[in-house]
């Protein structure tokens, strides 16, 4: 069964639209339990919509138990039981979530500008308090403990605003934090680091190379390395090459 092109709309989110989309096929029998659905590239080429709105419908429906993702196989309806209410809470999700994507790229605008302050203007004790934040997130990273590692997200993430002394960076740092709380991407970051232990790993050292950038003033590798890190989460937790992110 091809998926046909949306309608162009303002008014509710993209990936809203294409989630219905997949619940109406399903809801027609198009794709019964069990039946494997069409790749992300092929269901976004189809619809004529990003990749990225595409995984992030499909995430939605995932939480709430419509699709179940089969790591290096594919995406799979799971089940019908509740069908309706669960497609209303897929829905729900996005409609209350911010755009994993959108809260991505904004984070590396604002923390490549927020690192470029601190390095002109932080002194030793503020430095001292993005160290010794950096440490606790890189202790339960080490342990392997997923979950601790990014409860201490946050407090790496705020040190480092709190050294720029400017409180609207702060607060705006904050506000980018918190979104990461949402269930949308809560759910997209423990797939990114569950489907693969190794990703952990990655990140604990292009972390500790913005941390000891920043100790040694290098602006430029500091940047690099944030780029490096918010390209590689882009990236991989949207299945993304180079040239599909559009």
């Amino acid at each position: 069964m091809k998926f046909q092109k949306l309608p162009q709309t303002q008014y509710r989110k993209r990936s809203s639209i294409i989630a219905d989309y997949i619940v109406d096929q399903i809801r027609g029998n198009e794709y019964r339990a069990g039946i494997k659905l069409p790749s992300e590239r092929t269901i976004a080429e189809q619809l004529g919509v990003s990749r990225p709105s595409v995984r992030e419908a499909i995430s939605a429906l995932q939480i709430v138990g419509i699709l179940d993702s089969r790591p290096g196989d594919g995406t799979y309806v799971s089940q019908r039981i509740g069908f309706e209410d669960l497609g209303h809470q897929a829905i729900q999700v996005l409609e209350s979530s911010d755009s994993p994507l959108e809260l991505l790229q904004a984070r590396k605008a604002l923390e490549i500008g927020t690192t470029r302050m601190v390095i002109k203007i932080a002194d030793e004790t503020d430095i001292a308090q993005i160290q010794k934040a950096w440490q606790n997130k890189l202790t339960e990273g080490r342990k392997g403990n997923y979950d601790g590692y990014l409860d201490h997200a946050s407090e790496f993430h705020m040190a480092i605003a709190r050294a720029t002394r400017n409180s609207l960076i702060e607060r705006m740092t904050g506000n980018l934090m918190q979104a990461t709380q949402q269930p949308l991407w809560l759910s997209m970051r423990r797939t990114y680091y569950s489907s693969d232990p190794s990703r952990l790993e990655e990140m604990l050292d292009v972390h500790d190379r913005i941390v000891k950038a920043i100790q040694m003033r290098r602006t430029e590798q500091a940047i690099e390395a944030i780029e490096e890190h918010f390209d590689i989460l882009i990236r991989r937790t949207y299945h993304l090459t180079d040239d599909s992110a559009e």
